[in-house]
């Protein structure tokens, strides 16, 4: 409330916070009585902070002689009742926004909305999950037939891989929708899934800009890749687990793997990356809620094995599948490193390995230093 305070001239940000925050202290005692919280009640308390910054921007934006439009987001983005991390609706969601949110763009230079939240069919709030923000800018961004999206975070567009590991990671100016879809998909933090597949579906190029030096290029994201057969960037997932499903009945037979898969299904439990034998699956996961079950039933009709606190580094760049010597280089790199699985075929984009956790930062350095520091 201070900050907003401080803002003299946005009195009407005062006043809108002031209503929300009574709305807000009405709803914790509530919960308090009840002792617990549910997702619906958490979606409806994280939402406060978005609305209410959002407003207060749009506000203090009217009275610095800008023709600002507040549109709650919640009145346009029509998501399913996945508290917590829902999904956008978009039939309903670009009706809502055809009528409400463009014609707003007539008498105003600008339209400022939160990011991150939305409202199901029974008018509940609900939250889009984690990179929600991104995720709402896209889905405005599609809706709106907007000409392209802009994405500002406070690093240097994406990266070869995370600076954090790598110092001397380098900055990526251009990548395919399949090329950042793969990075967001195989662990980069910069783009959630999510966002590249609603652009995707309407084919706006996406720039993602640094919002501490509004000059930098940054990294555009485009249909096409501008070059092909070279490694563009190193994603990498920590804590993935391992299943390896052994079964001599798989042998010559079908619908082994159909078995297999209904049963992930069932726990919606999603796989990253698949290998197969004649005789054996393995098969690496993120979300390790339902393991215990998975297992039980798959135990059933084969042997199974699960292996934790491993990594999935993925190589990610168009064309890779085809170029000679990526793989090469890849394992020449990781000599002395133990591969434990490695996945690639599915995408002409990606080659992805398993290692042991404890090996991950080492490899990511050794296969940067490989692919983008050698000179060669």
């Amino acid at each position: 409330m201070k900050i907003i305070e401080d803002l003299e001239m946005c009195k009407v940000s005062t006043g809108f916070s002031k209503e929300k925050l009574f709305e807000l202290r009405q709803l914790v005692p509530a919960l308090t009585l009840l002792g617990e919280t549910t997702p619906r009640s958490i979606d409806t308390i994280l939402s406060f902070g978005e609305r209410i910054s959002s407003f207060v921007i749009a506000d203090f934006l009217n009275s610095s002689g800008i023709r600002t439009a507040f549109l709650d987001a919640a009145l346009v983005i029509s998501t399913d009742s996945n508290h917590t991390n829902a999904t956008v609706q978009m039939e309903r969601t670009e009706e809502l926004i055809t009528k409400t949110a463009v014609p707003l763009f007539e008498k105003n230079d600008c339209i400022i909305t939160a990011g991150f939240i939305g409202r199901d069919s029974l008018g509940a709030i609900t939250t889009l999950g984690k990179g929600g923000s991104d995720y709402s800018a896209s889905v405005f961004a599609t809706c709106s037939k907007a000409a392209v999206l802009e994405i500002w975070k406070e690093v240097d567009g994406i990266m070869t891989t995370d600076p954090r590991i790598v110092p001397e990671a380098l900055p990526v100016k251009s990548l395919s929708y399949t090329e950042a879809s793969e990075l967001a998909y195989f662990g980069a933090k910069v783009l959630h899934p999510k966002t590249i597949r609603t652009t995707v579906m309407a084919g706006i190029p996406v720039i993602v800009k640094k919002t501490s030096d509004p000059a930098f290029q940054g990294t555009e994201i485009n249909h096409e890749p501008a070059e092909t057969g070279r490694v563009k960037a190193i994603a990498f997932q920590k804590d993935v687990i391992v299943i390896n499903i052994c079964s001599e009945k798989m042998l010559g037979t079908y619908g082994f793997l159909s078995r297999v898969f209904d049963i992930f299904t069932k726990f919606k439990t999603p796989v990253d990356l698949i290998t197969t034998s004649e005789i054996n699956i393995s098969v690496t996961v993120e979300n390790n809620e339902h393991i215990d079950e998975i297992v039980e039933e798959l135990s059933s009709f084969a042997a199974v094995t699960v292996s934790g606190r491993v990594a999935i580094i993925s190589l990610v760049g168009a064309g890779i599948k085809f170029a000679p010597g990526i793989a090469a280089r890849c394992f020449g790199a990781l000599d002395k490193v133990n591969v434990l699985m490695v996945s690639m075929g599915a995408s002409d984009a990606n080659l992805s390995i398993i290692v042991d956790q404890s090996e991950m930062e080492s490899s990511v350095k050794l296969l940067h230093h490989e692919f983008f520091e050698k000179r060669n």
